[in-house]
């Protein structure tokens, strides 16, 4: 396991990269392999900042545990990361919205359900 403090370092280079590869290339003329890329690194970085808001929001009282602030930053980045997918190609609709955002909360809800059986039973 990780150590429980911050690690700013990790954001830093993701901002770097982010503005390395983001600030010289252009979206219309760079490879597709390129572009997916652009899209982890978006996801990677959408994670870490909504990661270090919950911690932040921990340090104002949103008390959450370690394991929980993960997996909800893991679940709200896969779901603004999807719409923002849907969106880019242009397939994005209210239905789309609609169908989504209740399947990321029953995602989120099941994952803690399962965590807590696997504890349970482990103990």
């Amino acid at each position: 396991m990780g150590s429980a403090r911050p690690r700013p370092w990790l954001a830093m280079c993701l901002l770097v990269a982010d503005g390395l590869f983001f600030g010289l290339s252009n979206p219309a003329t760079v490879p597709s392999f390129a572009l997916a890329i652009s899209f982890i690194l978006f996801v990677l970085t959408l994670y870490q900042l909504l990661h270090g808001l919950m911690i932040l929001g921990s340090w104002y009282g949103l008390s959450r545990s370690k394991r929980t602030r993960r997996r909800l930053a893991g679940t709200m980045a896969g779901l603004i990361s999807g719409l923002v997918a849907l969106q880019s190609i242009g397939e994005l609709g209210s239905r789309d919205v609609l169908v989504l955002v209740p399947l990321a909360i029953g995602i989120y809800l099941y994952n803690t359900y399962a965590v807590r059986q696997v504890s349970v039973s482990e103990a």
